[in-house]
């Protein structure tokens, strides 16, 4: 999360353990003041709860409420939210009475007023001045905070997507063709277009994937979006999941090629 013009005069860094003051509230005189003129990163889980809670095909979530970005170092396609086009910049979702997908909002509101890199160490990202919830009285370990905005969810998909989108790890070329990044974008973000590309192409004729875990990523978002981590794996870096090659089928390819060359 990223603010525009905002400067954060407290630089203390916290870890798990540390405390802080902190509580936001309908009422409180800088109420909704975060939700405009921000820049926000949302990883898969936030697209997929996104789209859900509004009920609509992330495709078109994507393209309504999202702006579409390519790392200039490695080619990582990466997804923001889309402010309104009004003089604040507000969320799109952000109403008098607060956040009206609240139960689905991303990662970075649910961490607010925090900040981290790495998940080890954590920072302010807005000072007392422009967040005056700093000054309530409710205390909060860093852990407890966690916790309570159910950042834990995000654990263990994290930890099985960091190879897959941290730019320093396993990179050895920049991805440069469009339809790669198309195809890492549609794997992380638009979950009901990757399950069309699924079960609705030649895809589990090409590969095999066991019943029960077609029956999961049928029905199951984050099993998608794991299958999806394997599945980029497979394809950025040759290395196999859930899922092997159907040798059969690429060899009755390869003899229609042939055929068609001899004719």
């Amino acid at each position: 999360m990223k603010y525009k013009n905002e400067s954060c005069g407290q630089e203390r860094t916290m870890t798990w353990d540390d405390t802080f003051g902190f509580h936001c509230y309908r009422g409180i005189d800088c109420f909704n003041s975060c939700c405009r003129d921000v820049t926000i990163f949302l990883n898969p889980l936030d697209a997929s709860r996104m789209r859900k809670a509004l009920g609509i095909h992330s495709s078109d979530f994507l393209e309504k409420y999202t702006h579409r970005l390519i790392s200039q170092i490695n080619g990582m396609p990466a997804v923001s939210l889309r402010m309104q086009e009004d003089q604040d910049k507000r969320c799109p979702f952000v109403t008098d009475q607060g956040c009206s997908i609240y139960n689905s909002r991303p990662y970075p509101c649910r961490l607010y007023p925090l900040d981290t890199d790495q998940g080890v160490e954590y920072r302010f990202i807005v000072d007392s001045g422009f967040c005056h919830g700093l000054l309530e009285q409710d205390q909060w370990t860093v852990e407890e905070w966690r916790k309570d905005q159910g950042l834990y969810d995000y654990d263990d998909l994290d930890h099985d997507l960091k190879d897959v989108m941290n730019p320093d790890q396993l990179w050895e070329e920049k991805i440069a063709d469009p339809r790669m990044q198309d195809m890492v974008l549609m794997s992380l973000y638009d979950p009901d277009r990757f399950r069309e590309f699924i079960f609705e192409s030649t895809f589990l004729r090409k590969f095999k994937v066991d019943e029960d875990i077609q029956q999961r990523i049928r029905e199951e978002d984050l099993a998608l979006l794991f299958f999806a981590s394997e599945w980029l794996r497979f394809i950025l870096f040759g290395k196999k999941g859930h899922f092997s090659v159907d040798s059969d089928y690429f060899r009755q390819k390869q003899k229609e090629l042939m055929s068609n060359k001899r004719q």
